[in-house]
């Protein structure tokens, strides 16, 4: 190898050795294809361990019967960005309720929401507009 490129050359492992560290970190769980392979009936409480992991909260329901919940946020590509990630909100929500029963899966339920799909609570235009129909409607009482 050249003897002036030998410096650039470091540089640049160097610098996919750093970029490479930077894509490792806490394992990913992926919620909508782990729960594909539970089956309602058949899976034990060791199978969904095995599969999902420790769930994120756990309550009894009954005696014998319990309530596993799996949560995980959609994270937004801003969410990722360094030092400013977390001035920003998450894109959604993803969430796994399996109940458990004898240590047999009995139910099992996934549910997806997205950071905006509540935000036509905060549209009042609509009631604004019902108002006015309703004041155009009231009949008029003229006083002698």
């Amino acid at each position: 190898m050249f003897p002036t490129l030998r410096p650039v050359f470091y540089g640049l492992v160097f610098l996919l050795a750093l970029v490479l560290a930077g894509c490792s970190g806490t394992p990913t769980r992926h919620l909508v294809s782990d729960v594909c392979m539970i089956k309602t009936g058949q899976t034990s409480r060791q199978e969904v361990l095995t599969l999902m992991g420790d769930p994120d909260s756990k309550r009894m329901v009954n005696p014998g019967v319990e309530e596993w919940v799996y949560y995980e946020e959609d994270r937004s590509m801003m969410q990722d960005t360094p030092l400013v990630g977390g001035a920003f909100d998450a894109n959604g929500y993803n969430m796994v309720r399996i109940v458990l029963a004898k240590g047999i899966v009995v139910s099992c339920r996934y549910s997806g929401f997205e950071s905006d799909e509540f935000d036509w609570q905060d549209d009042y235009s609509w009631q604004e507009t019902e108002k006015k129909k309703a004041a155009e409607q009231k009949p008029v009482i003229e006083k002698k």
